[in-house]
């Protein structure tokens, strides 16, 4: 298969240089330092599922140079959806699979209006991963899970073959689900209370566990997601919330969320598709999430003024 990574970061570095190692043509899409460092030095992986140096790699920030390839990972941040999928739009022929891996439950359908709803397969990645220097990635653990499925939950042709690729490339532990959907909604679940209740307590995952009213917020969050959820048609079983807690629980006490570094060093973040997206969708559907509601009303003057839309200092 003819990959493109669009977007080589950390996530993007890592899964795309397993797909190369193994033999697939993979082009990398890049920019900047990271896109010199590709096309002068290759790329480098540390892993804890085995080390390796790929000293010639494909790395270009013109996707026009590249056409149409079989699959594209895009790796961006969800609120760089729209100007990705313009940017993706010569790398995206006929048969296309366009694997969306962001955060939230609204990618599919953002790449999906611009790019076509037919090309779109919904994904979803865990893994440690940095990337800390350019065309270097440290991958510190876990299990480099990709999990994939069609939206509409059929197992078909398409998606049992980018999953064999997947299930046979060293590095990448896969699965293939028919309830993609679900799964989603269980990620956004665990990631929208861990990311806004720790950007609103300026705290890690071991002081909001701990304390008994940041514990209850967690714990308040995951239910009105879950409720939102089943709004949509995504239910979650009843252990969907213990096994997030439980997750809260076995984590390293200094752990933070991602949305959580980026609203504390003041960057612009996530926060519209994770809590944001809880508090908008339960609207539309009707749903009450007060608790989300007002967690993402404390966060987002921070978010505006990252976005260069508001001017304020304390």
């Amino acid at each position: 298969m003819r990959f493109a990574i669009y977007g080589t970061g950390a996530v993007g570095g890592y899964y795309g240089g397993r797909l190369a190692q193994a033999g697939h043509e993979v082009v990398f899409i890049a920019r900047g330092e990271n896109l010199r460092a590709l096309q002068t030095s290759g790329l480098r992986v540390d892993s804890t599922k085995g080390d390796f140096v790929l000293p010639q790699v494909t790395a270009t920030d013109d996707p026009a140079a590249v056409g149409p390839v079989d699959v594209v990972i895009p790796c961006v941040k969800t609120w760089q959806i729209p100007q990705a999928a313009e940017a993706m739009r010569p790398l995206v022929g006929p048969e296309t699979l366009v694997v969306t891996v962001q955060n939230g439950v609204e990618a599919p359908q953002q790449f999906g209006e611009i790019l076509g709803m037919g090309h779109m397969l919904g994904g979803i990645v865990k893994l440690f991963t940095e990337l800390v220097a350019p065309g270097h990635v440290v991958h510190g653990g876990g299990p480099a899970q990709f999990l994939i499925g069609e939206l509409d939950g059929k197992i078909s042709p398409r998606a049992q073959g980018l999953y064999a690729v997947l299930k046979n490339t060293q590095g990448i532990a896969a699965e293939l689900t028919d309830n993609i959907q679900a799964a989603l909604w269980e990620k956004l679940l665990m990631i929208a209370a861990f990311g806004s209740v720790g950007a609103a307590a300026r705290a890690p995952i071991g002081i909001l566990r701990s304390v008994p009213e940041t514990r209850a917020m967690l714990r308040a969050c995951m239910e009105e997601t879950r409720a939102v959820a089943a709004a949509y048609g995504a239910v979650l079983d009843e252990q969907a919330v213990e096994r997030a807690m439980t997750f809260v629980d076995t984590q390293p006490a200094g752990g933070t969320a991602s949305m959580q570094r980026d609203v504390i060093a003041g960057r612009r973040s996530e926060l519209d598709s994770l809590v944001g997206a809880v508090v908008h969708l339960g609207q539309a559907a009707g749903v009450a999430v007060p608790v989300c509601t007002s967690l993402y009303a404390s966060l987002r003057p921070s978010e505006l003024r990252a976005r260069g839309e508001l001017e304020f200092s304390l």
